[in-house]
């Protein structure tokens, strides 16, 4: 119950802030990112080994989507914030929006690493899968659709960097499922290789 709690809780923040949020770009995402690939024979597998440790205690969420990838995933804004992504403590996290009838957060969660949403799952279900060359988690809630997709991004002992794409309008909300993963795994790709440029 505090999973899904939470994470219902961040989609109603998100909403909030997108409509107070005036934007001037517009478009679906459509960009390529870095590449991705799911586990779907074995959807709670082992986590890929980790190629390399990126910590994200210091990291500036806001520039990891740049100027010219939040043009290509149409969003328009950057908005810095404190958000419940994982239960224990709030993480720095960054609100992208624009006009669209969705929006990205990107978070920095230092207090617990990925393996966090395949043990013992409650109202998520996570799936292995994997950013470029990184092992990651996608979130979902169980039985819904139309609320959002977390990635969760295994990139060191006891943190992850977490993407989420959440839809705003019912337009967005009907869509399938696999186009809200695919874009947050999109997102999660392009914050990925800014990350790497930032170690």
């Amino acid at each position: 119950m505090m999973r899904r709690s939470k994470l219902v809780a961040m989609l109603i923040c998100a909403a909030a802030i997108s409509a107070c949020t005036p934007g001037v770009e517009k478009g679906n995402p459509t960009a390529a990112a870095p590449t991705s690939s799911s586990s779907a024979s074995d959807p709670t597998g082992d986590l890929p080994a980790r190629p390399s440790t990126l910590k994200v205690d210091s990291v500036d969420v806001c520039k990891l989507l740049t100027t010219d990838v939040m043009k290509q995933i149409g969003v328009s804004t950057a908005t810095p914030r404190m958000a419940d992504l994982v239960e224990g403590q709030q993480s720095s996290a960054c609100r992208y929006s624009g006009d669209g009838g969705f929006g990205y957060t990107v978070g920095a969660v230092t207090h617990k690493g990925v393996s966090y949403w395949i043990e013992g799952s409650g109202n998520t279900d996570g799936k292995v899968i994997k950013i470029a060359d990184f092992g990651a988690i996608e979130i979902t809630l169980k039985g819904g659709t139309g609320f959002d997709c977390s990635v969760a991004v295994d990139v060191a002992d006891g943190q992850q960097l977490m993407v989420s794409y959440i839809p705003t309008t019912t337009t967005e909300k009907q869509k399938d499922q696999s186009f809200l993963c695919g874009n947050a795994e999109k997102a999660a790709g392009f914050a990925l290789a800014t990350l790497k440029t930032l170690k």
